[in-house]
């Protein structure tokens, strides 16, 4: 069965086959596909259809050209000899065959985002889903005489528009977090082309700006949104706006500490009894297991820049697990001290014990 990809996100494309589909022969033909494909969940009755597409045609002559129309389109589909067809017809309505075999890059954006919205940690899902925004919904093309059909593809292009515009500021909240702010500037650089009236972008590009140290750029930013906003809307930046700008015009915009969270939306709180002075401990002399450390170290640092883990240390008992794990969370937190030593990412070690002796309930208690 030959495979049918439909474009529509940026300018109207379709293959067949890796093919180019050029035999379409008018833009109705196109739009009877788009709307049927966009909208295959459900079957459309055909005066529906026709009374979109030739609003202003007599009733037996709109039947007539959505018979013409669907003729061509199921000729260069080569749908009478596909199995399944690309079209369920009948006498009374037109469905796109959702079980066929194509793909629609408006389905697969939009299922991506929805996953990456589930779970605001699945940066990949995101990325590759406004990999796939070439431009806006049907870019360039138009039926000008269909108002009913412009309409719908009006509101489809700000809906979608409206999902790259959260998944690019999610990403970028994602890079800021990480102290990743070159990938931070970029997603929302993009973001600020696609709603340049959107003053969150304005304010992510110009934290990025910022905590790379790019300070005059990031002051740039913010003359560049309120003359935008002056120019083409008659209004100031909002408060929190300006407050961004006096921040980072005083110097007071610092990188913020990350925690291993599972959303950028999440932050960390020290509880009362980790903010007191512990009492000095005695270290004691440890010896050997320095591949151990080594590759306990190494999952650390892999989950300082975003790639978090379970790690489990096993043994029999007497074999020095507690005191392995002991050493390696010392020297950790004494690589990572806080701002003044180390990387500046001050380390939490949080314990609890497990006593087989205490009831079969306790064996989660440190997760608990």
């Amino acid at each position: 069965m030959a495979h049918l990809s439909l474009s529509l996100l940026g300018p109207f494309q379709v293959t067949l086959g890796g093919q180019s589909v050029t035999g379409f022969k008018s833009n109705k033909v196109r739009a009877l596909l788009a709307y049927l494909a966009v909208e295959a969940e459900r079957p459309h009755r055909r005066e529906v259809l026709a009374g979109m597409l030739w609003p202003e045609w007599p009733d037996r002559d709109a039947f007539s050209n959505l018979r013409y129309a669907l003729s061509n389109l199921r000729q260069v589909l080569g749908d009478r000899a596909m199995e399944p067809p690309f079209l369920f017809i009948t006498r009374d309505t037109i469905q796109f065959n959702m079980t066929g075999d194509y793909w629609l890059d408006v389905t697969a954006f939009t299922g991506m985002v929805e996953v990456g919205k589930a779970h605001p940690s699945a940066i990949t899902q995101l990325e590759q889903a406004i990999a796939l925004y070439r431009g806006s919904f049907l870019e360039g093309f138009s039926v000008s005489d269909s108002p009913a059909f412009e309409e719908w593809a009006l509101f489809t292009r700000e809906r979608l528009a409206r999902q790259m515009s959260s998944a690019l500021h999610r990403l970028a909240a994602a890079y800021e977090q990480r102290g990743e702010y070159e990938q931070a500037q970029s997603y929302a650089r993009r973001q600020v082309e696609l709603e340049p009236w959107d003053e969150a972008a304005h304010q992510q590009l110009m934290r990025a700006l910022a905590l790379s140290g790019q300070r005059s750029a990031a002051l740039a930013q913010y003359e560049a949104c309120r003359r935008l906003l002056a120019e083409e809307l008659g209004v100031e930046p909002a408060a929190e706006t300006t407050r961004l700008y006096e921040q980072i015009r005083d110097g007071g915009l610092k990188a913020p500490a990350r925690f291993l969270v599972s959303s950028p939306d999440l932050t960390a709180r020290l509880p009362p009894f980790l903010a007191e002075q512990a009492p000095p401990v005695e270290v004691p002399v440890f010896v050997a297991r320095e591949r151990e450390l080594a590759q306990l170290d190494g999952c650390l640092n892999a989950a300082l820049i975003g790639q978090g883990r379970v790690v489990f240390v096993t043994g029999e008992a007497g074999s020095g697990k507690t005191a392995l794990v002991q050493e390696f969370t010392r020297r950790a937190q004494e690589a990572h001290a806080g701002p003044s030593t180390g990387s500046g990412q001050a380390l939490i070690v949080a314990s609890g014990n497990c006593n087989a002796y205490t009831g079969i309930g306790d064996p989660y208690l440190p997760f608990r």
